[in-house]
């Protein structure tokens, strides 16, 4: 007798396992069906980028299209704030990573900017400076990650990295890089 429950209980879990993932293909059909509305209506998707970063967003161009890993949407002249406190990104792409960002510890948006040209440099205290982040000299003694976190993990594709570490001898560039960088909390996981 318990062993007949237990079967049923098995073949009704593979049953409602099976809807489940029927449920999310539909659903990833539906979003990737609904992609090229998105890409005529920018005012919702600026509304949407500016409740993620809290301040007003600006763009130029938007294009949308389907990835591997989920719905890319590609943003041309973007900037973040207004007036002279404004950051010029320039073009950057947003990707909502549908399957890595169900996994812990992965975020769920990732902004991607190309042809960045970074500099980590160490200080003689002992911590790490990071240079060349989009906003990095408006933004003067704070956060330089303070403009972007907010829209997820920053991935700097094809991007360009020089390392400066007096004290270990290091001044070195490496001339091509790919690079993600994470802010958690107080730390910047790359």
């Amino acid at each position: 007798m318990i062993l007949r429950h237990a079967k049923r209980a098995h073949v009704g879990l593979g049953y409602i396992l099976a809807v489940a993932v029927l449920a999310f293909a539909l659903l990833l059909g539906l979003v990737s069906l609904a992609l090229p509305v998105l890409a005529q209506h920018p005012a919702q998707v600026r509304a949407w980028l500016e409740h993620r970063t809290r301040r007003p967003v600006a763009f130029t161009g938007l294009r949308t299209h389907w990835t591997r890993l989920g719905p890319l949407i590609e943003l041309r002249g973007l900037r973040i704030g207004e007036g002279e406190h404004a950051v010029a990104i320039g073009d950057a792409e947003l990707l909502a990573s549908v399957y890595l960002g169900l996994l812990p510890g992965h975020a769920f948006t990732e902004l991607r900017l190309r042809g960045l040209d970074l500099t980590l440099e160490r200080g003689d205290d002992g911590l790490w400076d990071v240079r060349g982040l989009p906003g990095q000299t408006q933004n003067a003694g704070g956060d330089p990650f303070a403009v972007v976190e907010r829209l997820g993990e920053l991935h700097v594709i094809d991007g360009r990295l020089s390392i400066i570490a007096p004290a270990y001898a290091i001044d070195t560039t490496i001339p091509r890089v790919d690079l993600r960088l994470r802010v958690d909390g107080p730390h910047v996981r790359v």
